[in-house]
This record gives C-alpha cells, sequence and structure tokens, in this order.
C-alpha cells in the first residue's frame, strides 16, 4: 500500500513545474490575443484600405449589435469624405465605386448631405434606372432589427461596405482613438501586450530550466 502511495506521489509533476507550465500557457494565450485582435483591428484593414467604425445602435442586432466594431471598404477615398458635404451629387457618383456591393451586403450611407452622420444598415434591395445624365442606382436599406425600411438611398449617397465586424471592439476602438494620441495609444497597447507574453514566456523558460536542474 504504501508503495503504491509512494508511485503515485513520485508521478504528480512538482507544483513549480505545473506553475510553470500555467505561465507558459498565458503566454501563448496573450501573445495570440494580442496577435488576432491587431491582425483584424489594425493589419488587415490597413492591408486592403479599409477602416474601422463603431456601431453606435442597435439597430443591425444581434448580427452588429451596439458597440461592435465594423471594417468598412469605403467606396470614396475616406468614410466619410471630408468634401462629400459640399460636393454635389453628380461630382461624387464618378468618384463612388459601387461595383462591389451586392444584395445582402451591410453598406454604410450618409443620409444628409450637410450632416457627417453614418448608417449602418443591410441592402436588401437594388434598383437601377437610366436618367438623362446616366445610370443611377438606388438601394433599399433596412436593420436588420427593424422592421421597417429606410428611405430610398441614392448612389451617391453610399461611402463604404462592411467587410465584416467583431463584437464589444468598438468601444476599444474609441478608446483607443480618442483625441490626436489615438494612433499612439494603439500601438503602445499592442506592444505592452506583446511585452507582456514575451515576459510571462521568458519567466516560464526560466523556471523550466530550474526545474531541470
Amino acid at each position: 500500500m504504501s508503495q503504491n502511495l509512494e508511485n503515485a506521489t513520485a508521478a504528480e509533476p512538482p507544483l513549480e513545474s505545473r506553475r510553470t507550465a500555467a505561465l507558459r500557457g498565458l503566454a501563448y494565450g496573450v501573445l495570440l490575443l494580442t496577435f488576432t485582435l491587431a491582425f483584424f483591428i489594425i493589419i488587415m484593414p490597413m492591408v486592403i484600405g479599409a477602416v474601422p467604425l463603431t456601431v453606435l445602435s442597435n439597430s443591425m442586432a444581434p448580427t452588429m449589435p451596439i458597440g461592435s466594431l465594423a471594417i468598412v471598404k469605403p467606396t470614396e477615398a475616406l468614410v466619410p469624405h471630408d468634401n462629400t458635404i459640399t460636393l454635389t451629387p453628380d461630382q461624387i457618383r464618378p468618384e463612388n465605386d459601387l461595383s462591389a456591393i451586392n444584395v445582402g451586403d451591410v453598406i454604410v450611407y450618409q443620409p444628409y448631405a450637410n450632416d457627417p452622420t453614418l448608417v449602418m444598415h443591410r441592402a436588401i434591395k437594388l434598383e437601377t434606372n437610366w436618367t438623362p445624365e446616366g445610370l443611377h442606382s438606388t438601394f433599399i436599406t433596412q436593420g436588420d432589427n427593424l422592421s421597417v425600411a429606410d428611405a430610398p438611398v441614392s448612389d451617391y449617397q453610399v461611402r463604404g461596405r462592411v467587410l465584416y465586424s467583431l463584437p464589444y471592439l468598438g468601444y476599444v476602438n474609441n478608446t483607443l482613438n480618442a483625441g490626436e494620441m489615438g494612433g499612439k495609444t494603439t500601438i503602445a497597447v499592442v506592444v505592452a501586450g506583446y511585452g507582456l507574453a514575451l515576459y510571462y514566456l521568458v519567466f516560464a523558460l526560466r523556471a523550466r530550466r530550474a526545474d531541470n536542474h
């Protein structure tokens, strides 16, 4: 009986080894989480020319609940374009590429020319018609959480298409990009995440070497 107890005790990993393994796992977890967030929030939007926008209402819940981070591919140079308020529809149309937008996509549009407020709703219908000025498109949009469609959205009002969204990260985006220090704060958070992960990893490796001696 005592021999079996001794064997069982010897088979259990020492407390320090378990602590080392836990720290190593924590380091990998923090590193993976930091890389994943940096990839989807910073790296991917930069590569594909998209911009992050925070969802401020629940009209697209549960697909994009309030506080979500929407990654938007602009149809113009910026979302919203700085000059959009002063440009006429005929000036906007030639610069507004809507070729990638299909029915079912979530689009970003500017309801009023003198107001930079943006709306993110799903395009449920596309109507195209010829006018003396050329081919014009009109989108019928509706929030996933709403029972009534919006007023028709003209092609010149569209500012972008939502590529993907991440729940709750809109709050993080607002915090990181508040004020002039937003970009520096974002970089600092990413560096801190990697630094914390590397600290845990180095600590775990040192503890493991100590266990082996």
